[in-house]
C-alpha cells in the first residue's frame, strides 16, 4: 500500500491567512449572487408571469404564451443554478456545526451517487471555528468528488475524532485504489486537500493501492 504524507513546506501563518481571504470572498460573492442576481430572477420571474397571464386572455397567441412558458422554465433553471453556485461558493450547512454539516453532506452523496457513506462525529466539536468547519468541509467534498469519479466503491465513510488539541478527519473507502503518482498528474483534487489541510497547520496522510481503496486521514491541530 502506497502512503503520502502531505505537509506544508509554506510559511503556515501565511497560508492561513490566504486560505481565510479565499473564503471570505467566497461568502461575500455568494451574498451578492443572493441578494442582487437572486432580486433580479424573481422581478424578470414575476414579470413574464403577468405576461403570460394577459396572454392566456387573448385569443389566437398560442406561440408567444408558449414563448412566456419557455422563458419562465430558464428563469427557473437559471435559479437553481445560481443556488447551486452558491452552495459551492459557501455552503449554508456549515453554519449549523461541522457534526450537522458532515452528515448532511453524507446523505446527499449517498443520494446522488449511490454510494453509501456512513458518517460518524465525535463529541467536543462545538467549539470550532467558521474557517476550520468549512475548510473541513471543503477537504470530504474534494475526497468524496474523487471517490465518486474514480473509486468505483461501494461503501465510503466520514470519521471525526478529537484527542486533546488534535482533531483527526478520515474518509475512507473500499474502491479500487489508485496509483499515487498517476494521480497527481491528472489533477484528482490532492493538491486542493493538501492546500487546506496546510492552512489550518494540519498535515494528510494518504494509503491506497490499486485494487484496496483508499483512505485520508487528516490531522489537525484545534484549540482546548
Amino acid at each position: 500500500m502506497q502512503h503520502d504524507t502531505i505537509s506544508g513546506d509554506r510559511p503556515q501563518e501565511a497560508l492561513s491567512l490566504a486560505e481565510k481571504i479565499r473564503e471570505q470572498e467566497r461568502a461575500r460573492i455568494a451574498r451578492d449572487l443572493h441578494d442582487e442576481l437572486g432580486a433580479h430572477l424573481t422581478g424578470i420571474k414575476m414579470a413574464l408571469a403577468q405576461l403570460r397571464t394577459g396572454l392566456e386572455r387573448s385569443a389566437g397567441m398560442e406561440q408567444p404564451r408558449e414563448q412566456a412558458r419557455y422563458a419562465e422554465q430558464l428563469i427557473d433553471e437559471a435559479g437553481d443554478a445560481m443556488h447551486g453556485i452558491i452552495d459551492d461558493l459557501c455552503p449554508p450547512i456549515v453554519e449549523f456545526g461541522l457534526a450537522e454539516a458532515l452528515e448532511w453532506q453524507s446523505r446527499m452523496f449517498t443520494r446522488q451517487t449511490g454510494i453509501v457513506c456512513r458518517q460518524r462525529c465525535a463529541d467536543g466539536l462545538d467549539g470550532l471555528g467558521e474557517f476550520e468547519v468549512i475548510t473541513l468541509f471543503r477537504i470530504v467534498r474534494e475526497a468524496l468528488s474523487n471517490v465518486a469519479k474514480y473509486a468505483q466503491a461501494d461503501n465510503a465513510s466520514i470519521t471525526v475524532e478529537r484527542a486533546g488539541s488534535t482533531l483527526t478527519l478520515r474518509i475512507e473507502d473500499d474502491g479500487r485504489g489508485f496509483d499515487l503518482a498517476g494521480a497527481a498528474r491528472e489533477g484528482s483534487g490532492l493538491s486542493n486537500m493538501r492546500r487546506r489541510a496546510q492552512a489550518l497547520d494540519g498535515t494528510l496522510h494518504l494509503n491506497t493501492m490499486p485494487g484496496k481503496g483508499t483512505a485520508i486521514k487528516v490531522d489537525v491541530p484545534v484549540a482546548h
